[in-house]
């Protein structure tokens, strides 16, 4: 246990260190002048504080609400040895945050009574904090947990009113995403290459959707799902999405060029309206259904390995910013047939500006062969 006793009176400082080292040599006793006390308070944990002084005074009282504000000692006990003081100058020491007080001349025993006393709440107060950040960090681990099977949002919900009620979002766009051959691929690979793998890419993953204002969804063994525009709607939700699968891709690419183990992907992305709900009374997941999603599983399904395919719907929303390959229209299964595209690039501001210079031009051009 450490002890630190506060006093300018050096006569005193000795007789309480000597007649609390006759109770117990496993005390560590630190003695300090007022002066020196603010560095000394702010430095090291104590289990006691002791603060000698004649009579209550604007500087005791300043001492003890500096201890209580101190980060090291805040909720470290402090008895006051005090010599004159009236009950109503005791109900201020008390106020201000002092644990108990001792009238000088006192007795040995009537000191360690009060020490002990002391000492025993200050160990209550360690096991209560170790404990308090033991449950913190367990919440903080289970609330990050529960922040990967439902957004943040719908959380706030289900806490605030007991429920989350299914949504409409009319304006949304899903991606999923599937590592090619990966059955036969883990075949070959030993369980923990096979978990570390899938750990190692759906960690960027993750970061790569939450780094474009996405959600994700759910991973299905090999297969990852993720929404933009759902639960917060988002206007950018298309080039958000666009750009988490064109980033996923890239990852993969990067990453191929420096792992033992390779893969493929395929990206799938479909917009429109989805329906967004939490299933499950104990067990909650967030989940998401409807056409758009189902033909978002269905154009990945229909993807070429490394090459991310584009619905019609999706096509529409973004052909303003990127530039896209349309392929040959395709049945899909349940569906029917659908046009769909590769994605091939960003349209440069620059490309778009040239593009409009030489229409202009043409334009000038076949005015002037009209006109002669």
């Amino acid at each position: 246990m450490k002890i630190l006793a506060i006093g300018n009176d050096a006569i005193n400082m000795h007789i309480i260190k000597s007649r609390l080292l006759e109770f117990s040599d496993d005390w560590m006793i630190f003695n300090t002048n007022c002066d020196d006390a603010h560095s000394e308070i702010n430095r090291s944990r104590y289990n006691l504080i002791i603060i000698d002084c004649e009579k209550p005074s604007e500087s005791l009282i300043h001492k003890i609400g500096e201890i209580k504000q101190s980060i090291k000692n805040y909720n470290t006990p402090v008895l006051v040895c005090i010599q004159e003081c009236s009950p109503a100058e005791i109900e201020e020491i008390l106020e201000i945050g002092a644990l108990d007080f001792i009238r000088k001349p006192f007795k040995s025993i009537e000191l360690f009574a009060r020490v002990r006393t002391a000492l025993t709440l200050s160990s209550t107060i360690e096991k209560l904090d170790r404990q308090t950040h033991i449950i913190n960090e367990g919440q903080h681990k289970m609330e990050e947990m529960l922040n990967g099977l439902i957004p943040t949002e719908i959380i706030n919900e289900i806490t605030q009113y007991g429920e989350s009620k299914p949504k409409k979002y009319r304006d949304a766009s899903v991606l999923f995403v599937d590592l090619v051959d990966f059955t036969q691929k883990s075949r070959r690979l030993s369980p923990k290459i096979v978990i570390d793998e899938l750990s190692d890419i759906f960690t960027e993953f993750d970061k790569i959707v939450k780094r474009n204002n996405c959600t994700r969804i759910k991973t299905m063994g090999d297969g990852y799902l993720a929404v933009s525009g759902i639960p917060t709607p988002n206007q950018e939700h298309v080039y958000n999405m666009i750009k988490v699968a064109s980033d996923m891709r890239e990852y993969l690419m990067q990453r191929n060029l420096i792992n033992n183990v390779k893969w493929d992907v395929k990206l799938g992305i479909n917009s429109g309206e989805v329906i967004g709900s939490v299933l499950g009374n104990n067990n909650y997941l967030f989940d998401v259904f409807g056409d758009t999603v189902n033909e978002a599983a269905r154009l990945e399904s229909a993807c070429e390995p490394n090459q991310i395919n584009i619905s019609r719907s999706t096509y529409l929303l973004a052909r303003d910013k990127y530039s896209f390959i349309e392929r040959l229209p395709q049945d899909i299964k349940g569906i029917g047939k659908r046009r769909m595209y590769y994605l091939k690039s960003t349209i440069n501001p620059l490309d778009i500006k040239k593009s409009e210079h030489n229409k202009n031009r043409l334009g000038v051009l076949i005015e002037k062969l009209s006109a002669n």
